[in-house]
């Protein structure tokens, strides 16, 4: 019983970390993106998408033996990332955002071709590993492209994605530019600490209660590494700037299924058919058309919040009934 309660309260502790530390980071990530004209959606990208955290959950999964943890992670991680940080917002606001570039959706269906016949033919698994990992090469080198032609665009439009006016852009500019690169920094270092205290603390709740490892993987381990990104999206969307967070979740995925998908993959090698790994790609999938067809408005409402949080819903009872 006492340990029970000794961990609830380090992991209440470490989210209260995440919420704080995540609060700081964004503010000081708008102010840099405003002080040096960069694009809040690509920055949001190479920022909060990168997670090592998620990886490294998944490959010491792989290296254990454990496959349905490691590839149950990437892709409940991945549907989780896409609803309940998008889903809360939009229950009670409207958010309205720049349409990110074709290239991402277009990728984004490519990986999950790539997963897919990994996960259905023996020894497929290896081949496709590798090529995801090719595929983050190449989407690293089109952002840097992108970029380039980001600090091309008039202050105008930067202001604009930020909301702040000419005023407070002076005075960000006369601040040091170092100091906010290191809160940052700081801010940054407490989520992922946070995060680390937090996964700590629900692997040990989790063995108290005996979890099933495909729950474990696709739910459970899912949920738990997305806290630090789900509080900054919901964060950045309460500070106006939606382009980080949207950007940071979009990043996030490319992640998983490249880097995370990728490393695990040639790790494992082969992993037997699984009907809730079929599953969870068939729901992941439709929540990416969802969010291109979405983007081509540039506009989220409450109808597509409860859409999202249906689905959301959705995948936990289905990942609960089949286990």
């Amino acid at each position: 019983m006492w340990d029970i309660i000794l961990w609830l309260l380090l992991f209440i502790g470490s989210y209260l970390i995440i919420f704080f530390a995540a609060d700081f980071f964004i503010d000081n990530l708008k102010d840099v993106c405003l002080i040096y004209k960069l694009s809040p959606f690509i920055i949001g990208m190479l920022i909060l998408g990168i997670d090592p955290e998620e990886s490294i959950a998944s490959i010491v999964a792989a290296i254990n033996g454990l496959p349905y943890i490691s590839m149950g992670n990437v892709i409940g991680n991945s549907i989780i990332a896409m609803t309940l940080p998008f889903a809360l917002p939009l229950l009670v606001k409207t958010l309205n955002f720049k349409p990110p570039a074709t290239f991402y959706f277009v990728m984004l269906y490519c990986l999950m071709v790539i997963a897919l016949l990994g996960f259905l033919f023996n020894y497929i698994l290896v081949i496709s590993g590798l090529i995801a990992l090719g595929g983050y090469i190449t989407y690293l080198i089109r952002n840097i492209s992108h970029h380039k032609k980001e600090q091309e665009f008039e202050m105008e439009v930067i202001e604009q994605e930020l909301e702040i006016n000419e005023e407070e852009i002076k005075d960000l500019i006369s601040e040091s530019k170092i100091k906010k690169i290191i809160y940052i920094i700081i801010g940054l270092t407490f989520v992922f600490i946070g995060g680390e205290l937090l996964v700590f603390s629900a692997e040990n709740l989790i063995d108290l209660f005996n979890i099933p490892e495909i729950f474990f993987g696709s739910v459970i381990i899912g949920f738990v590494t997305n806290v630090e990104e789900i509080t900054l999206v919901i964060k950045s969307i309460q500070k106006k700037s939606i382009e980080i967070g949207f950007g940071g979740m979009i990043g996030k995925l490319i992640w998983n299924l490249t880097i995370t998908f990728g490393l695990s993959g040639i790790i494992i090698m082969n992993i037997n058919f699984n009907w809730i790994l079929i599953w969870n790609w068939l729901i992941l999938i439709g929540i990416i058309i969802f969010f291109n067809i979405s983007s081509i408005k540039g506009k989220l409402k409450k109808r597509d919040g409860i859409i999202l949080f249906s689905v959301f819903i959705f995948f936990i009872l289905l990942n609960f009934l089949l286990i």
